[in-house]
């Protein structure tokens, strides 16, 4: 809900200047970050797994470029320490998605596919972020803003999957 309401927010504000890239990308990557630390605590992962510490640490850097992106006000900031936060944030849901312990086919998440499209989005956008600075703040906001509504919509499409399938009575 977060990466969908950052979308729409992108899509009708009509002429931002430095100042709202800078606010709308804090409040975007601190609800971020927050929402995928509570995601991952709630996913039945022991406290040493991997997959667990590079998801919970790819959030902690993105609440930081939050922070810095904030206070910053700065275009060239905004667009560069996005960028990495964003392909940072994908990276880690690629590894979280690629990364089994187990080596079991069967112990895969059900979340596997959903990081592994939403980690390509994350890193595509990332990339694309910093290839928009002289295009100005509206561009940048385009660019992060159409990222995260392709995952805003996978993530809520995946979430009302997994929901239903969940209802479904086990066949004997």
């Amino acid at each position: 809900m977060v990466t969908l309401m950052f979308g729409i927010i992108t899509v009708f504000w009509g002429t931002p200047d430095t100042l709202g890239l800078c606010l709308n990308f804090a409040w975007y990557f601190l609800a971020l970050a927050g929402s995928h630390y509570w995601f991952v605590r709630r996913l039945a992962l022991p406290r040493d797994e991997l997959k667990r510490l590079v998801l919970l640490g790819a959030a902690g850097i993105l609440a930081v470029i939050g922070v810095v992106v904030f206070i910053a006000v700065s275009t060239a900031v905004a667009a560069w320490l996005g960028g990495v936060a964003l392909a940072l944030m994908g990276a880690a849901e690629i590894f979280a998605a690629l990364h089994n312990r187990n080596k079991d086919a069967s112990a895969r998440s059900s979340l596997r596919s959903d990081w592994l499209i939403s980690g390509v989005l994350g890193i595509g956008t990332g990339l694309l972020l910093p290839f928009f600075i002289a295009a100005g703040p509206h561009a940048l906001l385009g660019v992060s803003g159409g990222g995260a509504l392709m995952s805003g919509a996978l993530w809520l499409l995946s979430a009302l999957t997994l929901r239903h399938d969940a209802r479904k009575p086990k066949e004997k």
